[in-house]
């Protein structure tokens, strides 16, 4: 009997850890897409920040430089936000991310580069010369969004 009751304790305790570490790995993969949904959120309110100052829907374009800086921080963000591959969750993410990472790097990269061009644009000459330069980050991120997000529902 004492053979029987110390097999399913050991049973029982291989069990629990295993559960515990699956536990964990999920908790894990939702804290990090959490953490993603959280930069591409603020990207989202920064450029819905500064596409209404550009169109002049709002007259604050003093805060043009404030959105531009946010769009660029939060660019740079993006790369650290995607490092870690995930599965499940609630997410729009596809699983290209991971199976074209390189490629999606790059979109990255090209979302940098075109929010380190409208911060440049946006400190040198306000709205109106930022206004293309806006229009740019808006096409790297349609780039990325076609082929790595999945559409609403």
């Amino acid at each position: 009997m004492r053979t029987f009751t110390k097999t399913i304790v050991t049973i029982g305790s291989a069990i629990a850890l295993t559960a515990g570490t699956a536990l964990s790995v999920s908790a894990d993969d939702k804290a990090y897409i959490k953490y993603r949904q959280a930069v591409m959120s603020a990207v989202g309110g920064h450029m819905g920040g500064a596409v209404a100052i550009i169109k002049g829907d709002v007259p604050y374009t003093e805060d043009l430089v404030a959105h531009a800086t946010g769009l660029n921080d939060m660019a740079k963000a993006a790369s650290n936000a995607f490092k870690q591959e995930t599965s499940g969750g609630e997410t729009r993410a596809k699983p290209e991310i991971w199976k074209d990472h390189d490629e999606f790097i790059q979109q990255l990269k090209d979302m940098q580069t075109a929010t380190a061009d409208f911060l440049a644009a946006a400190k040198a000459g306000g709205p109106a010369a930022a206004a293309e330069k806006l229009e740019a980050v808006g096409d790297s991120c349609k780039g990325c969004h076609k082929k790595f997000r999945e559409k609403k529902s």
